[in-house]
């Protein structure tokens, strides 16, 4: 059976979805980060044999979560921040958040410790719930409000980060009852993870079918993994792969297949500030004789969008 599919299968099927009231969950990985800077699993093992060659030669496995294991938390976390806390945002998180603000997507579930979302979302003047799970020990589903990010594996500013397998092991059982709750009336759309370093992908693996599909993007032109394809990629689960893009290059492709490219923010951006203000409450305080008055400033707004915009 073909398991493949190109990108205007997923625009057909988001579609339909969106036509029937139905949404689209993300599960991103390390791939959507990497052209912002931030390292993918392998380069941190490779940061680790090159910094650190004493640890990476008692790491039983060469793998990312056994070499993780070997440093000590505060060392696990000095080597995150050093990547995660200067980096600019780029496009796949943007097209994200546009995509959250436009109403195809409902819910992003991340493998990542940064906040590069977070802070593409509030470029967007976008506010989803934001969760931590190494932080929660109850999940209640009639709680989580229409729009929401989930950090499967803690946040670069939480109290926690989860690296090595033995917390990954621990870890997997808050993580099942938010990917089986996000599965229900949902299309999957999973962009830049591998599988292959904590046990998200076990728990995908595990599901009988995906009720409204599930397309796993692939890195440029490379052929699926074997785990995806033996554990994935099987006849009635509806699960395809979709080859040929980087992790910017697919979603801002889908976002203009889905006519919802450039964003606000670049299509006319003196209307976009000027949205911005609305969100501000009036102040007395603010009406001294050298105060700027907000209402000056959305005047020259106003006579920018005039001149500029239309």
């Amino acid at each position: 059976m073909d398991f493949e599919r190109t990108i205007d299968d997923i625009i057909e099927t988001l579609l339909n979805a969106k036509n029937y009231g139905k949404k689209c969950a993300l599960l991103i990985g390390t791939g959507c980060s990497a052209q912002a800077g931030i390292p993918t699993a392998e380069k941190f093992v490779d940061i680790i044999e090159r910094d650190r060659p004493r640890d990476f030669a008692r790491a039983p496995k060469k793998s990312y979560s056994s070499c993780m294991g070997q440093l000590a938390p505060g060392e696990r976390r000095d080597l995150i921040a050093n990547f995660t806390d200067e980096t600019k945002i780029n496009w796949a998180h943007i097209i994200m958040a546009q995509l959250m603000k436009v109403g195809f997507v409902d819910r992003i579930l991340t493998t990542n410790f940064d906040p590069l979302l977070i802070k593409a979302c509030a470029m967007l003047n976008e506010f989803p719930a934001v969760y931590d799970l190494t932080a929660s020990t109850n999940f209640r589903p009639s709680y989580i409000p229409e729009k929401s990010v989930f950090y499967l594996h803690g946040q670069r500013t939480g109290f926690e980060l989860i690296n090595t397998a033995e917390e990954f092991a621990e870890h997997s059982k808050r993580i099942q009852p938010v990917i089986q709750d996000t599965a229900r009336g949902r299309v999957w759309i999973v962009v830049g993870y591998s599988g292959r370093n904590d046990p998200v992908f076990d728990i995908f693996a595990s599901f009988p079918r995906f009720d409204y599909k599930l397309y796993w993007v692939g890195y440029r032109d490379n052929p699926p993994e074997k785990h995806i394809k033996e554990r994935l990629l099987q006849e009635g689960k509806h699960a395809y792969f979709v080859k040929g893009y980087d992790a910017d290059s697919f979603f801002v492709s889908l976002a203009k297949k889905l006519g919802c490219f450039p964003p606000d923010f670049l299509k006319k951006p003196f209307s976009f500030l000027k949205k911005l203000f609305d969100n501000l409450a009036p102040c007395e305080c603010m009406n001294g004789a050298d105060d700027i008055r907000i209402e000056d400033a959305v005047e020259k707004i106003e006579r920018a969008i005039e001149n500029f915009e239309n």
